[in-house]
């Protein structure tokens, strides 16, 4: 765990080749550290208008070993808590035929809206759900931001509400995660985490090492136009898990391709990130460009996440010092 901050003196000064002096630990549903300095790993989003099963032989064969369930797959329910004792049975035993270990999941995405009453409870049951198939991070989003995106915010008084509504159903579930030893990280998505500094307003606020961020440089480039987002190094102490996605174009062009191919400057990201310490899970999570995710062909997504995979496997190397992917 952090035990002090590094200063962004001290992470821009240590360079690629230099971590930041600190106990960093990714930690397992159960407690225990990860020997691993990183698990790079693939969404089912992509996927997501296929059977999950399909999309497990891609990211296999892509040469992922980590996968990221989505909650949906052919428009129905894939990883939800509603899930029988049979078909999780069935789905533990898909992870392990296609050598692939779930290590990150979203929470609340199927009604858990924490400005509602219900949200909370939706959460903790996602979180049930991660703590039996032992993913120990899971991502979530704060209230949106806009009426209309990307040019008509919510009215003052109606965001500043559903803020510290948002806020009220956090603090309920965050000691649930601190019981379960499950990670929530918190992901930049306009509003609330729209920017480096933004997501550092909301672990100051809400204190635990079971609150973190899961920092997304696509979304920050989509959403907000920034690129490079000049606080992450003041934020990389508070990364514990990474959404790689990639935007190409300005503000609001809706343009994902593969990463490396945008804006994202992933060298320079991962040098901050793994010069503060970064131990944890990451995961690509768009490939799409400009075309209709629902409508590729399940081979063009193969070939895109592989090609992802070609891009990263030794960038990550090279940042971290090590190679595990």
């Amino acid at each position: 765990m952090v035990r002090r901050n590094a200063t962004r003196r001290e992470i821009l000064a240590g360079g690629a080749g230099a971590a930041v002096t600190m106990a960093w630990s990714a930690v397992t549903p159960g407690g225990g550290e990860s020997k691993e300095p990183y698990q790079l790993g693939c969404q089912t989003l992509p996927y997501r208008a296929y059977p999950l099963r399909r999309a497990l032989e891609g990211i296999q064969k892509a040469g992922y070993r980590f996968v990221h369930p989505f909650h949906t797959h052919e428009g129905k329910p894939a990883f939800t808590p509603d899930m029988t004792a049979a078909q999780r049975a069935e789905l533990k035993r898909m992870f392990r035929d296609h050598g692939l270990t779930p290590h990150m999941a979203f929470i609340g995405l199927a009604g858990g809206d924490l400005t509602t009453e219900k949200g909370p409870t939706v959460w903790k049951k996602d979180l049930d759900l991660f703590r039996e198939f032992e993913i120990g991070t899971c991502v979530g989003v704060g209230p949106w931001y806009f009426k209309k995106f990307p040019d008509q915010p919510r009215p003052a008084d109606e965001w500043a509400a559903a803020c510290e509504a948002w806020y009220k159903g956090l603090e309920q579930v965050v000691p649930y995660a601190e019981q379960l030893g499950i990670t929530i990280t918190l992901k930049p998505h306009t509003g609330i985490t729209a920017t480096a500094a933004a997501c550092l307003k909301i672990v100051r606020r809400v204190v635990s090492e079971r609150l973190k961020i899961c920092w997304d440089a696509g979304n920050v480039s989509y959403y907000e136009g920034v690129r490079p987002d000049p606080d992450l190094p003041a934020l990389a102490p508070h990364v514990r898990a990474v959404c790689i996605k990639d935007h190409r174009g300005p503000r609001a062009n809706p343009d994902f391709p593969v990463p490396g191919e945008g804006n994202v400057d992933h060298e320079a990201m991962f040098k901050i990130l793994f010069g503060a310490g970064f131990r944890g899970p990451l995961s690509v999570e768009r490939v799409d460009g400009t075309m209709n995710a629902m409508q590729m062909e399940a081979e063009l997504i193969d070939r895109r996440i592989a090609q992802a995979h070609a891009f990263l496997a030794p960038l990550l190397k090279k940042c971290s010092g090590r190679s595990t992917v």
